[in-house]
């Protein structure tokens, strides 16, 4: 494989060569590109490398695939690439203006520079509830995927493109059973996209003939988004026309697996309505589970080579925990997805607004509140408050304890009778919430917790409040929300697709409201 020349890197680097001038330059690499982030615009020269199903090997090449670059995300993020600009070299120097003997030495995208604070991933990173830009990226994919070009040949989206490919994926998974893999899991996984292929055979090839087989995006992901109004969705597949001529179910389901596989079930039940209200007709809920399926196992495939590839001990531990959960969401699709979550956990350091969720989310709901429970074991009526400090009193690591194993052994026994359980405590150690998880599996449950958080003044606020009304059962206050910000596990240790972590410093009825549409 070939490298980019050092000297160009080195170039590209320097703020002293861009012609609109800039600051500073920020360098990203990836497997395929390297990429320059100036002040105001980003520029991006593909590799010399040759994958097979990508080749930028060829100075042409990489004139064309970047050329289609430009011209595919003009679709979906308007004004943002800006053209084609060649580099030159004369005289052992690069530049970009053309010189009078000067030949081209590489090609790079020119694009706008995305604010990146409007990311999708890092909004979703921060909790925070975005049900509005959702519906507003759901419209917008509709509207794309009904104006893409349908599909008129036969190499590309029929029976034997999928055939293959999940055929494919399942010889390169196998290595990984016993490592990011259960032999189980590899084993449902298997059977279920064999047996809907031969089972749906005909499916297929129709939606092919029907249309549904369009020039689509190829990589709908949450980074590939940038909420602005509208939204910018960027970053399409160019260089390879299989991986986007595409069913447009295949394509949206990208989107719908990332959103739940970081546990925004809440937000792809936004995305759902917004971009099936606008193309109800595309609907097929079980051609969309299954796709479903099989973007979770190809992204499971990518971060278990990706784990193999990675030398640091805790960079590769971490793509090995992706690789496991990404997997373990194509099993609960097949496994739970048609199952309500039951019971429901609301988590988070006192003042978070957990307690608010969980009264007002399910009327018909059996609430078992850790505060209640505390004051039934010592005693204590509900409406007399008993300030302890952290880890004595009330808040004794016994009595704790006690607490933990009553939620745990009610939340069982009336899910288990069919009632819907809402769950309220801290859960602030990993110990506490692996044993919920762990028990739930075990009998059979389909559990899911909801991480709420805010800023520290906005808990201690809410604190204060509750401590002047007076009315609620919790007697947790200031001093002893210190020591829970001192203690916190963050919940790393739960399969990514089972909790959702919102910040709650927005109105929390619409928190709520969204929670009820998928819960």
């Amino acid at each position: 494989m070939g490298e980019t020349p050092k000297d160009l890197i080195d170039f590209l680097l320097d703020p002293g060569s861009y012609p609109e001038g800039t600051t500073s330059v920020s360098h990203i690499e990836t497997h395929i590109s390297h990429v320059f982030l100036c002040d105001d615009f980003v520029y991006k020269i593909k590799k010399p490398v040759n994958f097979g199903f990508l080749d930028f090997s060829t100075l042409r090449k990489r004139h064309f695939y970047c050329r289609q670059e430009v011209a595919l995300n003009a679709r979906l993020a308007k004004d943002i690439y800006l053209g084609v600009q060649p580099l030159f070299r004369t005289k052992g120097a690069y530049g970009f203006a053309a010189c009078p003997k000067g030949p081209v030495a590489e090609y790079a995208v020119k694009m706008r520079r995305i604010p990146l604070n409007c990311l999708l991933s890092k909004l979703i990173g921060e909790g925070r509830p975005l049900y509005r830009d959702l519906e507003e990226v759901g419209r917008a994919l509709a509207l794309f995927h009904r104006d893409a070009p349908s599909y008129k040949g036969k190499r590309f989206g029929g029976l034997e493109t999928i055939a293959h490919a999940t055929e494919e994926n399942f010889e390169q998974i196998r290595p990984f059973c016993g490592v990011t893999l259960e032999e189980p899991v590899y084993a449902r996984l298997a059977d279920y996209t064999r047996g809907f292929i031969a089972d749906h055979e005909g499916k297929f090839s129709w939606r092919r003939k029907a249309g549904y087989v369009r020039d689509g995006h190829g990589d709908l992901h949450c980074q590939h988004i940038c909420l602005e109004h509208p939204p910018i969705i960027f970053d399409c597949i160019e260089f390879n026309e299989g991986f986007r001529i595409i069913d447009v179910l295949q394509d949206i389901a990208f989107l719908f697996m990332d959103l739940e596989y970081q546990g925004r079930f809440d937000l792809s039940s936004r995305l759902f309505k917004a971009y099936f209200g606008q193309e109800s007709g595309l609907f097929d809920g079980a051609l969309l589970q299954f796709y479903r399926v099989y973007r979770s196992v190809v992204r499971g495939k990518v971060e278990g080579f990706a784990a193999q590839a990675i030398d640091d001990r805790t960079a590769k531990d971490r793509a090995m925990d992706r690789a496991r959960n990404y997997f373990g969401l194509a099993d609960y699709y097949i496994r739970y997805f048609q199952k309500p979550f039951n019971p429901v956990v609301f988590m988070g350091l006192s003042g978070s607004g957990k307690s608010t969720i969980a009264r007002d989310f399910s009327p018909n709901a059996i609430i078992l509140r850790s505060d209640e429970i505390r004051k039934e074991i010592t005693g204590i009526k509900p409406i007399t408050h008993a300030y302890s400090t952290f880890q004595k009193g009330i808040y004794s690591q016994e009595l704790t304890r006690q607490v933990y194993c009553i939620l745990l052994e009610k939340a069982i026994n009336h899910a288990k009778k069919g009632r819907k359980v809402i769950v309220d405590a801290t859960y602030l150690k990993a110990n506490q919430r692996k044993d919920f998880f762990q028990t739930c599996m075990e009998n059979g449950l389909n559990p899911f917790f909801i991480h709420c958080f805010a800023a520290e003044d906005v808990l201690k606020t809410r604190i204060r409040e509750r401590i002047r009304e007076g009315t609620d059962v919790s007697d947790a206050d200031i001093a002893v929300l210190e020591n829970q910000l001192k203690h916190l596990e963050e919940p790393e240790e739960l399969p990514s697709y089972r909790v959702l972590k919102i910040n709650t410093e927005d109105v929390l009825h619409r928190i709520i409201y969204a929670l009820r549409e998928f819960l």
